[in-house]
């Protein structure tokens, strides 16, 4: 039995296809060169194709925010859509002008004294010196007493009292609301007739606040009692308020 030798089958042709040369063409699919059309081959081999690093995700704000609202960073990419309330003045108010009585009348019997004898005395120095009186009594009777009444002045928003006093040199004291511990108020006969009266706010044992003679008493305790029970939180103020 005889074998005949098998035919060799001729290697195929060396075309310019094969996968090495059109690797090096960029041809092949998935090539560097095939991406980038327009890169330069370097060390024989197409230029790699540099992709700009992803834009980092930016903080979503919370659905309930307002818009146009920013998501803080810090927190988790959420921000809270509640806002501080504001603080409000409820009430200003001075101490009763009763007190304004006195002053008063002195004016007017200087005035009407000074008009009826000012210059009908037979010394010269005499006239001068009744000047002299009627602008004494006049300053400190009636301006002066004036000037400290003004100077007073009671303030009462939705977080705190605000209690100032003193014109050229002022004295101020604030209580916040929510630290008050206890309202009273107190009156004499005489206040009780026109309807004014003191009122004491205590906000610890080193702490008290005394409206005096303060207008219309009774409602502005019963104020103070309805502020307090529910009272607004504290925030911190910018400066040049109140």
């Amino acid at each position: 039995m005889t074998m005949r030798p098998m035919a060799r089958r001729p290697p195929p042709p060396a075309t310019s296809d094969d996968s090495f040369g059109a690797l090096l063409r960029g041809d092949a699919p998935g090539s560097p060169a095939r991406r980038d059309p327009a890169a330069t081959e370097r060390f024989g081999w197409g230029a790699a194709v540099v992709q700009p690093p992803p834009a980092p995700a930016q903080p979503r704000a919370h659905p309930s925010a307002p818009a146009g609202h920013a998501a803080h960073p810090g927190y988790g990419g959420y921000t809270t859509a509640v806002e501080p309330i504001p603080e409000t003045v409820i009430a200003r108010t001075r101490p009763h002008a009763r007190r304004l009585t006195l002053p008063v009348l002195i004016l007017f019997a200087t005035v009407t004294a000074f008009g009826w004898y000012g210059g009908r005395f037979a010394e010269e120095w005499q006239n001068w010196t009744a000047l002299g009186v009627a602008i004494a009594l006049v300053f400190f009777a009636t301006l002066l007493p004036f000037l400290a009444w003004l100077g007073h002045r009671y303030t009462i928003t939705t977080r705190r009292v605000i209690a100032r006093r003193g014109l050229f040199v002022s004295q101020r004291q604030d209580v916040y609301l929510a630290r008050v511990s206890d309202v009273r108020m107190r009156r004499t006969p005489l206040q009780a007739a026109f309807g004014s009266g003191n009122i004491r706010v205590v906000a610890g044992p080193e702490l008290t606040v005394v409206l005096h003679d303060v207008p219309s008493a009774r409602l502005v305790a019963d104020l103070l009692g309805e502020l307090t029970e529910h009272p607004t939180p504290i925030a911190p103020q910018p400066r040049g308020t109140l």
